[in-house]
């Protein structure tokens, strides 16, 4: 576009003179789209470039610069530069230096057998245990009661049939107790 008729408040361009069909706020202006923001303009001519209203666009179309395509990514690792090959075998008549810190210490402890480790653990159970040696009273496990273990499940199971009639008889003389007060 060149020159065209715009509307000074909504910015919208239309064909003919007159009032805008969009907002219909405003009479439309002539507007050259030549310069970089633009100009508004008093007749159909451009002052500054001759553009007309209703001529084709004197400036040439934007050329559209296409770069080349960029090459696909390389996902391999990067190369390391290698260490010279070092020799395998000690040059003749020299030892290769010895490194400490890699040799087992002369004085190191054979591991025990698994016979061995038997016997302390046996040991270790024979041992009287934390609460078993003799000491203040205080300190003693307290005694164990004599009884059954089904005696105590039985009475459990007993008390809470027990708990549960009496929570049946509770809800009943809620529900039915404004009868009896009549």
């Amino acid at each position: 576009m060149s020159v065209v008729l715009r509307c000074p408040i909504c910015g919208t361009t239309q064909a003919h003179v007159g009032e805008c069909e969009a907002c219909s706020e405003g009479e439309v202006r002539y507007f050259c789209t030549n310069h970089d923001k633009g100009i508004w303009l008093d007749g159909a001519v451009c002052s500054r470039c001759a553009a007309k209203f209703g001529d084709p666009p004197r400036r040439p179309p934007e050329r559209i610069v296409r770069s080349p395509p960029a090459p696909a990514p390389d996902f391999r690792a990067p190369e390391r530069p290698r260490p010279p090959e070092r020799r395998l075998e000690p040059e003749f008549g020299r030892r290769p230096p010895r490194r400490p810190e890699f040799e087992a210490p002369a004085e190191a402890e054979p591991l025990p057998t698994l016979g061995e480790l038997l016997e302390e653990i046996t040991a270790a159970r024979a041992r009287p245990r934390r609460g078993d040696e003799a000491g203040p009273p205080w300190m003693a496990p307290p005694a164990r009661r004599p009884g059954f273990a089904v005696a105590g499940c039985l009475g459990r199971v007993v008390g809470a049939v027990l708990l549960m009639i009496i929570a049946v008889v509770i809800f009943l003389v809620l529900l039915f107790g404004g009868l009896f007060l009549d």
